[in-house]
């Protein structure tokens, strides 16, 4: 199955690697393949309007064509939880839209990202009237623990409860989690030693907890600016010993781009020996802006060998 046919995607890794980044640019892939998708971010954060210039909205906002954007936050989310199970709206105010009630679910370990999980549990499989219908969610979830613990709030949510509509919420939202045909988890790296060590220590946890990556994206991935051939230790003999300043600057620039390239491929390999699908994003010089958005969509559009709808 390829990873874009799934209907919840998410992506998870270290702080620091471009989730927000791989989460848009699977968003703009998977439109391109015909997809109508929608990015969502928790906790209120704000990184994916930023990077179009918008302000975070709990409602979607269109970034490209077919791509919405959607920042939810535990309390927005568990007023609809109650408008959509009590379907009246004077108790859902009394009940969920108060200081008391906001701070419960604060305080109860895994029911803030157990109500945002249901809520993008309704806006993919059980849309209102007049909602808009997407066939794909991509969540940039948060850093490597609470990521964590965010694919295991529901199984956690429905241990603790047994029973009641917030058990019943837990096992929907378990059944989707552990549907491979439905949700497909991407891990997403920088090609550096560190976050690879950390990255492949992520694999296998995530694993352990049947959450297996369907997808590596490697971030900021360098074009090979030297030759493999002929090797640059070979070529370098060659100055060995030259009194030309200039050369021997050259020579050094020359020796920190081999270390890098070299490093590079170190932990490209290192990833491809998992056996996890692999995809490259290439190395961006600045904050990546809309335009740099929509070709990083082109690149795991193209590399995904997704055919269009």
């Amino acid at each position: 199955m390829k990873l874009l046919d799934h209907r919840l995607i998410v992506v998870v890794g270290k702080g620091g690697v471009g989730r927000t980044t791989t989460a848009l640019s699977l968003g703009i892939a998977a439109a391109k393949a015909g997809k109508r998708v929608v990015v969502v971010e928790l906790g209120g954060m704000s990184s994916l309007a930023r990077a179009f210039g918008r302000d975070r909205s709990y409602s979607p906002q269109e970034i490209s064509r077919g791509v919405d954007i959607v920042s939810l936050t535990p309390a927005e989310s568990i007023d609809d939880f109650g408008k959509r199970k009590l379907r009246v709206n004077a108790l859902v105010r009394l009940i969920f839209q108060n200081r008391i009630m906001h701070a419960f679910i604060d305080g109860v370990p895994g029911l803030p990202d157990l109500v945002q999980l249901g809520k993008m549990e309704n806006m993919l499989m059980e849309p209102q009237s007049g909602d808009p219908v997407w066939d794909l969610c991509i969540l940039d979830a948060p850093a490597t623990g609470h990521g964590l613990t965010l694919l295991a709030a529901a199984r956690s949510m429905a241990d603790m409860t047994r029973v009641g509509p917030f058990f019943d919420l837990a096992t929907v939202i378990e059944k989707t989690l552990s549907d491979r045909n439905k949700t497909a988890v991407v891990l997403t790296t920088l090609p550096e030693e560190l976050p690879v060590n950390e990255s492949l220590e992520l694999l296998t946890e995530l694993k352990l907890e049947g959450f297996p990556p369907a997808a590596i994206i490697v971030n900021q991935v360098r074009p090979d600016r030297l030759p493999l051939e002929p090797d640059w230790s070979e070529v370098r003999a060659e100055f060995t010993g030259s009194s030309d300043p200039d050369l021997v600057r050259l020579v050094a620039l020359a020796d920190r781009a081999h270390a890098r390239q070299q490093s590079q491929v170190a932990a490209l390999e290192r990833l491809g020996n998992t056996g996890v699908e692999l995809a490259l994003l290439p190395r961006s010089e600045r904050e990546p802006a809309a335009a740099d958005l929509e070709a990083f969509g082109g690149h795991l559009y193209e590399q995904l060998g997704v055919n269009p709808s």
